[in-house]
């Protein structure tokens, strides 16, 4: 069997103390948003890596989780340092009930390399948008929130939070509405 070395980083921050011992390891990048996770062992499809454990309630921040329409969480532990992907190896499920919160593998995950979720399969508007950086094929660019994306874009991501799911359809709902309401009001406009 063939281990292959983990990357080495920055040092921690002082008094820094590992939430996933000899599972995650967080390593640390120079500079503001560069640190990253990468996982101790292999993950199969469709594996669950660890549970989301120990968060708190908190407002909307760059740093905290959607897990329902209107409410966030901070997740207190190295999974802060799962990084966003336009093509994801993860899954943040906070679908149902916190005890059946999890974080799941969506394909083989190696060992050592760099974990991610996509960011809008949890947030319907980001707190900060960013440009993204993954690089992959499928690679949207600016990254705002699942607000913004279209139902499409958002399936081929292979996993998407059921809140997500539901604001998605209240929006087309309304848009629907709108559109609705603005053809009425022009026929009554032309008929006069």
């Amino acid at each position: 069997m063939t281990i292959t070395p983990l990357p080495t980083g920055a040092a921690p921050p002082q008094g820094y103390v590992p939430t996933h011992p000899g599972l995650l390891e967080v390593i640390w990048g120079e500079g503001n948003y560069s640190s990253y996770i990468v996982p101790h062992r292999r993950f199969e499809k469709g594996e669950v890596v660890c549970k989301i454990e120990g968060t708190t309630p908190g407002p909307k921040r760059y740093s905290s989780v959607q897990v329902s329409e209107d409410k966030h969480i901070e997740l207190n532990s190295d999974l802060l340092y799962v990084n966003h992907s336009c093509s994801p190896n993860l899954a943040f499920s906070v679908t149902g009930p916190p005890s059946e919160w999890h974080v799941r593998a969506l394909r083989r995950v190696e060992r050592g390399e760099l974990l991610s979720f996509f960011y809008p399969a949890s947030e319907w508007e980001m707190e900060q948008p960013f440009d993204c950086l993954c690089r992959s094929k499928n690679c949207l660019g600016r990254i705002r929130g699942a607000k913004d994306l279209t139902e499409a874009q958002l399936l081929e991501r292979a996993f998407v939070n059921q809140h997500i799911l539901d604001l998605k359809a209240k929006q087309a709902a309304e848009r629907k509405e709108n559109v609705g309401a603005n053809g009425a009001a022009a026929k009554e406009v032309e008929v006069q």
